[in-house]
């Protein structure tokens, strides 16, 4: 009786260790990882049979699982008890969702803007050209010369063409032409022709300057570079003067006067040739105008002489009665007065 039958107590053993797996396994567990409070359902207990000794070694698995169970209550436990995050940027967390900025998400940029440009040739023809709306003259110039298969010389100028003012003006090669074209007339026109003195200034500055009009050459006796670094040093500059016969505004009557060219602008004297600022009146600003030579200053402005030249404020069009006419006496003289107003102006 005392005698106590080993293989059935190892067998019940066994048979506990599995009931209690079945039971584990089975508990529902919320989605959190806690287990849920509601009612669990009975283990079905395995009824104890006879089988071999080796089954014990089946309970191997039964630990693992017990210790994969308690580090997952344990994460649980630990980030349960930090505080709830949310995130910012939800859109970014999903594999299927769309990226945040895609290629037709952002606003398109500016185009650039086109313009159609008439253009004359001196033989009278005219073409049509579509530039952009910051082309400068020289951009033009060598477009009009490789689409009419000229020969590229560098003497090729943009010629603004104002016939009812009768005054014409090669343009600057940084001026753009779409600027420039919006304060010209219905009447007026871009010509495209030749101009050989373009660069002569840069070549040979003292012949556009008669030492009798330089009041730095009568100062001092300076070389040829000399001259042409003083005209484009913005802190210092000759002062070009002399006699010219000035139309008065708003009248047909012209009158002799001695002018004198400041950066400050152009200034003609009350008294003779004095120059005392007390007897200089300002005749043209040169800070939003332009310089124009008269194509027939005789019969259309009762000018004195062939050598006449304007400055045109950039605000006018038709009006010519708010235009600034001058006649030289002859054309080194008027080319030194245009020189000189437009280095001045634009450097």
């Amino acid at each position: 009786e005392d005698d106590v039958d080993l293989e059935a107590l190892v067998n019940d053993m066994d048979a506990s260790l599995e009931s209690l797996c079945a039971a584990s396994e089975t508990v529902p567990l919320l989605h959190n990882g806690q287990h849920s409070r509601g009612p669990v359902p009975r283990a079905r207990v395995l009824q104890p049979q006879a089988a071999p000794r080796q089954r014990v070694q089946r309970s191997q698995p039964v630990s693992i699982l017990a210790v994969r169970r308690l580090q997952e209550e344990d994460l649980h436990l630990r980030t349960s008890s930090l505080p709830a995050i949310p995130n910012p940027f939800p859109e970014l967390c999903g594999p299927g969702s769309p990226p945040a900025l895609t290629p037709g998400s952002l606003p398109p940029g500016p185009a650039a803007a086109k313009q159609d440009v008439k253009v004359f040739s001196e033989d009278g023809t005219s073409k049509v050209v579509e530039i952009l709306a910051d082309m400068t003259a020289r951009d033009l110039c060598q477009l009009l010369v490789y689409r009419s298969h000229c020969v590229d010389d560098n003497s090729w100028a943009l010629v603004e063409h104002h016939p009812h003012l009768g005054l014409e003006r090669c343009l600057e090669d940084h001026e753009l032409v779409v600027q420039v074209e919006s304060t010209m007339a219905s009447e007026s026109k871009f010509l495209f022709r030749k101009n050989y003195a373009k660069y002569e200034f840069f070549k040979n500055p003292m012949n556009f300057f008669p030492e009798q009009m330089v009041t730095w050459c009568q100062q001092s006796n300076g070389s040829h570079t000399q001259l042409l670094q003083n005209f484009l040093n913005s802190s210092s500059c000759p002062e070009i003067q002399g006699f010219l016969h000035v139309k008065e505004l708003g009248r047909k009557s012209w009158k002799k006067l001695y002018v004198c060219l400041r950066r400050s602008g152009l200034y003609c004297s009350t008294k003779g040739a004095s120059k005392e600022p007390r007897h200089l009146q300002l005749l043209a600003d040169l800070e939003d105008s332009s310089i124009f030579s008269l194509i027939a200053g005789r019969k259309q402005y009762s000018a004195p002489t062939d050598y006449g030249f304007c400055i045109k404020p950039n605000r006018v069009r038709n009006e010519a009665k708010e235009l600034r006419l001058l006649c030289a006496e002859d054309e080194q003289s008027r080319t030194c007065w245009m020189t000189a107003c437009r280095l001045l102006k634009v450097g």
